[in-house]
């Protein structure tokens, strides 16, 4: 007779179970996803976005980006705004619990209007318009400052 059965232990009771244990997240570390249905264009936002204390991800899809499964959740996503591919609309059908997050709406000129208030107005907690790249980098140190990369060694700049 084997040991475990001899003394009662049962795999769950001695902490062997199949489920993997939750992993703790690093403070300071934060993850933003960016949905964009161009492939070239959501890797150039991620090169252009990327810091050191920031997990970049990219999706095609909002669908993709929220899913329950995930075993990443996001702290931030930047949804980028193409006409029949990503449009406001889809924002207002993603579920309650998710509208938590913050977003930064990245606009192109093939979408020149979106109504902020309308989609604060459906639940949205945390969501900004950006018009351009430089802006939604600036929403991004705005929303989550401990991601910011500071440059300590370097002398300040001084005008002349």
């Amino acid at each position: 007779m084997s040991l475990s059965k001899q003394k009662g232990f049962s795999k769950q009771k001695m902490g062997l179970s199949k489920q993997k244990p939750k992993r703790e997240r690093t403070p300071g570390f934060k993850s933003v996803f960016i949905v964009d249905p161009i492939k070239g264009e959501r890797l150039h936002l991620a090169k252009l976005l990327k810091q050191e204390k920031l997990l970049m991800m990219t999706f095609e899809r909002l669908e993709d980006c929220l899913k329950q499964n995930n075993s990443i959740r996001p702290d931030l996503v930047v949804y980028v705004l193409r006409k029949d591919k990503n449009e406001p609309n889809q924002l207002k059908n993603i579920k309650k619990y998710f509208k938590n997050l913050h977003f930064v709406i990245l606009m192109t000129s093939e979408v020149s209007a979106l109504d902020i208030e309308e989609l604060k107005a459906s639940g949205f907690t945390s969501i900004h318009k950006a018009n351009n790249q430089d802006m939604a980098k600036n929403f991004i140190y705005t929303l989550m400052p401990e991601c910011q990369v500071t440059h300590a060694e370097e002398p300040p700049v001084e005008a002349k």
